[in-house]
């Protein structure tokens, strides 16, 4: 049981790479195409006193943008472009490099005869 955990891990990590890969050039390409660069240049992103401080703030301001240029992104393409953003120039934890691929977790699972809560206990008074 133990190793099928293991390989069923492994397999979303990979998966979840190959995704976030995919997310950040869709990413790229809409941020390529937009206007985001006609209200700010590139040094917003990599100033050392940038307001951006956080994956969610970078999410936040991604939605303020999208709303002030209109280009009317769908929520996973705003995802992709605050993907990008992150990866290119904020470099800002993300909860799929928090997960360690060197560490799976073990699960495990008691069944008793006898909960200490069952059905029984509950119907019998």
């Amino acid at each position: 049981m133990k190793p099928l955990l293991g390989l069923i891990s492994t397999l979303l990590l990979l998966n979840s790479a190959s995704v976030l890969a995919s997310d950040a050039a869709l990413g790229q390409r809409l941020f390529s195409q937009s206007r985001c660069l006609e209200c700010h240049g590139a040094e917003v992103f990599t100033s050392p006193i940038r307001k951006v401080q956080n994956l969610q703030q970078l999410e936040q301001k991604v939605r303020q943008c999208d709303a002030s240029l209109s280009t009317n992104w769908f929520d996973d393409e705003i995802l992709a472009v605050v993907q990008y953003l992150n990866q290119t120039y904020y470099k800002f934890p993300t909860p799929a490099a928090a997960a360690s691929p060197t560490h799976t977790p073990q699960v495990t699972t008691t069944l008793t005869s006898n909960p200490p809560h069952s059905l029984n206990s509950f119907f019998a008074r």
